[in-house]
């Protein structure tokens, strides 16, 4: 399936011509048209898939219903966020995040640890509607009130099984009960173990 069939919104389908995409990837295809309903994604996909375009881009399309040029905080809280086992998969995943959302008004950025918080905290005061982050950095910045997430809709578990691997069971827990209850949940995994389908729930 083409990207040219997807119906992007023209910023977006832009961006993507830019980036040379033209055939869907198989996990792109099957769920890009989920996420662009509002429904909740449990994938099963590995590294190097295509899997940050499939949830990315239609989660951005979902978000520019919040497009706005203003420049006060306010009016950018987060709306969806995405949570990724280390920097350098968050790192990959909110460059990508930028480039699909070069040619909207769309804010993001993305928190890790390792480097100083004070730059993250300048980004997060902003306003941002995406946030990527690691768990660890992320509850860091919730507990020293930089990151507020009581307006997310979106929340993206991205290589969840790996996550777990690394033990951050408990800090996912916390970081989900700072969000709505309403909310749509897209989670991606190479594999699926009871703990992951948990949390999917």
């Amino acid at each position: 399936m083409a990207f040219a069939q997807l119906q992007l919104a023209s910023p977006l389908a832009r961006a993507v011509a830019e980036l040379g995409y033209t055939v869907m990837t198989p996990i792109q295809a099957q769920a890009i048209p989920v996420v662009l309903q509002g429904r909740d994604v449990m994938g099963a996909a590995q590294t190097g898939t295509g899997k940050t375009a499939a949830f990315a881009l239609p989660l951005l399309q979902r978000l520019l219903k919040h497009e706005n040029g203003s420049t006060s905080p306010a009016r950018h809280p987060v709306r969806a966020l995405v949570l990724l086992p280390t920097r350098e998969l968050a790192d990959q995943v909110a460059q990508a995040i930028k480039a699909y959302a070069q040619h909207t008004q769309l804010r993001s950025t993305v928190v890790f640890g390792g480097i100083d918080m004070k730059p993250q905290t300048l980004e997060l005061k902003r306003g941002v509607e995406v946030l990527v982050a690691t768990p660890g950095r992320l509850l860091d910045h919730i507990e020293a009130k930089n990151a507020v997430l009581g307006q997310v809709e979106y929340v993206v578990l991205d290589e969840a099984d790996r996550m777990l691997d690394i033990g951050f069971l408990p800090d996912l827990q916390r970081i989900l009960s700072y969000l709505p209850k309403q909310r749509t949940t897209l989670l991606f995994s190479a594999t699926f173990s009871p703990e992951i389908k948990r949390l999917a729930n």
